[in-house]
């Protein structure tokens, strides 16, 4: 009878990132706290915007997203749909000041690196990543940068709950993107307390 009563549901085909070079589907894998995705073939690594904050310095995160936003395509495709990813020749430095900022040292080198803005995925060819300095600690957010995350989290909830219903998440992005982008500290900041509010 319970055989009788129960309902088959067919099952939905998840889309696993596959290497943009030999097509070979990446592997989930952790390094410390970092995760990323691998070709098993040793052709390179991806990781997600988000994810990035656990091995990049943060200067050299918001520049890879101003300069992917503005790129051209490249030669390799999406790990996830084919489309052609943004190519960009990434600068860094041996500092976190944000560019052009109190504290900002001169480029010491750039590294060239593949996106995918949609699904916001960053490949690596095999190397690139290991030339990029490494995260520093992250300091504790002062009274001040809190407040204003405080302030910006006032004045874009209405946005955030249409968003919601609308599934707008991506333009609503773009619009807290800009407004807070002329804040070097605000990007920062509301990275570390969402991760403060999301950690189980």
């Amino acid at each position: 009878m319970a055989n009788e009563l129960s309902v088959q549901r067919p099952s939905v085909p998840v889309s696993m990132p596959r290497c943009p070079v030999c097509g070979v589907e990446l592997q989930l894998g952790s390094s410390g706290p970092l995760d990323r995705w691998s070709c098993t073939a040793g052709h390179g690594l991806a990781m997600t915007l988000s994810e990035s904050y656990e091995r990049l310095q943060e200067d050299e995160i918001t520049r890879l997203w101003q300069l992917a936003r503005d790129a051209a395509p490249g030669p390799l495709p999406s790990p996830f749909d084919g489309t052609a990813m943004r190519r960009l020749a990434l600068p860094y430095d041996d500092d976190e000041a944000p560019e052009g900022t109190d504290g900002d040292t001169p480029d010491t080198g750039s590294v060239e690196i593949d996106v995918d803005v949609a699904n916001q995925f960053v490949w690596f060819d095999a190397g690139e990543l290991d030339r990029l300095p490494a995260d520093r600690p992250d300091r504790e957010p002062t009274p001040e940068e809190l407040a204003k995350v405080a302030e910006i989290a006032e004045q874009f909830g209405d946005g955030l709950e249409a968003a919601a219903h609308q599934r707008d998440a991506g333009g609503l992005t773009e619009r807290l993107y800009r407004r807070i982008a002329r804040d070097p500290g605000a990007v920062s900041t509301l990275d570390r307390v969402g991760r403060a509010l999301t950690t189980y």
